[in-house]
């Protein structure tokens, strides 16, 4: 088992001065011996070290932690973020603590009083809802928070997220050159990133609002759901389909294949958000690619900042999406 610099220092003889100062590498200017050095050394090669946390937080007064907290791992989008996320934050010397909280309020609550109880240095939340943007907007704490992905206007503090009216505009001006008939399916009606996709759509491509079925949560169940009632609705398959995520598409590609043995591949799908498995798919598919290392670069950069004390030049830093088509 790895041990302290307390441990070495006692198992090899010396202070605990001599054992930084050799695992530092600066034995020769202190005049450290030989044989000490290499006793150190010997003790370390044998059982590992590992640094002693808890005595370096309270004598610098921060843990090198930073919390995130997100609605799912499941979803494609968050789980790239979360991983590009977690990779730059470990390059700048922080280690990243994610917690999932299931657009649920009450367990969004509850994980970020987890991680603020051991003290991380800031946190990084998609928020579930408007209130809960507000009342963590509002905390009296020193923590310094960033939210991701949705803006509610109930906060003063940072925002960063994609621009989802530029995405749907893309994305309908895409379509509007494969199709003249499409349909929308999403969930989730009162986040904001969903109302600015399709509004954002609905100002390039001319939809008639029953075409659009918004139910439910984000979750593949949702999008079986929604497909079956479109294709009822229908009378049988759409020639066009747009999703609100990647969740929902999942869903109603597996209602298609489930019911209909294949999913036609004259089928034309536009996607929110991008993911390599699309390419799979025989269908002309259309696909908003959100910027996740522009998202992660700007959050992690505000946050450094928002920690040393520094102020930030704006609320809202919205990072433009881009368009991938396969056809």
């Amino acid at each position: 088992m790895a041990k302290t610099v307390d441990e070495i220092a006692k198992l090899a003889g010396v202070s605990v001065t001599t054992v930084r100062l050799v695992i530092n590498g600066q034995d020769e200017k202190y005049r450290i011996s030989e044989k000490t050095k290499n006793k150190v050394k010997a003790i370390i090669d044998e059982y590992g070290y590992v640094l002693n946390q808890t005595a370096r937080s309270l004598k610098l007064k921060k843990t090198q932690t930073l919390g995130l907290v997100v609605p799912s791992l499941t979803n494609p989008f968050f789980s790239a973020l979360a991983e590009k996320l977690e990779r730059d934050c470990r390059e700048v010397g922080y280690q990243l603590i994610t917690a999932c909280t299931a657009d649920d309020e009450e367990v969004e609550e509850q994980v970020v009083q987890n991680l603020l109880s051991r003290d991380v240095d800031g946190l990084f939340v998609t928020p579930p809802s408007a209130e809960r943007q507000k009342v963590l907007g509002k905390k009296k704490q020193k923590t310094p928070i960033v939210f991701l992905d949705r803006d509610f206007y109930t906060t003063d503090r940072p925002v960063v997220a994609t621009d989802n009216d530029e995405g749907g505009r893309l994305l309908a001006a895409e379509l509007a050159k494969l199709s003249s008939e499409l349909y929308i399916l999403g969930s989730d009606s009162y986040l904001p990133t969903v109302q600015a996709r399709v509004r954002g759509f609905k100002s390039v491509f001319k939809i008639d609002d029953s075409a659009i079925l918004i139910d439910g949560k984000t979750e593949r169940a949702t999008g079986y759901r929604l497909m079956e009632a479109l294709c009822k609705q229908q009378g049988g398959i759409p020639s066009g389909l747009v999703t609100i995520s990647l969740p929902i598409l999942e869903g109603a590609m597996e209602f298609l294949r489930k019911n209909y043995q294949n999913i036609p591949s004259d089928i034309i799908v536009g996607s929110f958000d991008d993911h390599s498995m699309l390419g799979l798919l025989q269908n002309p598919v259309i696909a908003v690619q959100q910027d996740i290392p522009a998202l992660s670069f700007r959050a992690l950069d505000i946050m450094q900042k928002l920690i040393k004390g520094e102020s930030i030049e704006q609320r809202q830093y919205i990072i433009p999406p881009k368009i991938v088509v396969r056809t």
